[in-house]
């Protein structure tokens, strides 16, 4: 493993933790805050889920930056043509599924409730977001596995 990147791990394992932390204490002062009716049961359930939401995408942007640093020119390579790559054929896979949706005909198609079972347009704009990121993954994957093995 390289230099520093047990720091970085147990520098993760803190940051998560302390995330839980904030989040349980959030959670208790928006209930307690909602039954005194302080603030709407849902307007204290948004403001926790966001406040996590932004803790987790800032720790992991920061832990991503921290664990690049440290990977040697070969790895921080690999992971650059993968994303590059792999990221943009699943992102134009998943653009082929963006403008088939712009048909007439999509309209008139049933989609199964995916998202926690809602059937909303923002439950929809979720798993559409989701979807694309998993073909993303899926390409970077494919990419990263290729950029190794021809380098062997």
């Amino acid at each position: 493993m390289a230099k520093g990147l047990w720091k970085i791990l147990a520098l993760s394992l803190a940051g998560i933790l302390a995330i839980m932390v904030l989040v349980v204490i959030g959670a208790a002062a928006a209930v307690l805050a909602s039954e005194r009716g302080l603030v709407q049961k849902d307007a204290a359930l948004l403001a926790v889920v966001a406040t996590m939401a932004v803790l987790m995408m800032a720790l992991s942007l920061w832990l991503g930056v921290a664990w690049m640093v440290r990977i040697d020119e070969a790895a921080r390579e690999a992971h650059k043509a993968a994303w590059f790559y792999g990221g943009s054929g699943g992102l134009a896979v998943g653009g082929v599924f963006i403008i088939l949706a712009s048909t007439p005909t999509a309209g008139r198609l049933q989609l199964p409730a995916w998202f926690a079972g809602r059937a909303d347009p923002a439950a929809y704009a979720a798993s559409g977001a989701v979807g694309l990121m998993t073909l993303m993954l899926i390409g970077y994957g494919v990419v990263w596995g290729w950029w190794w093995l021809a380098r062997r």
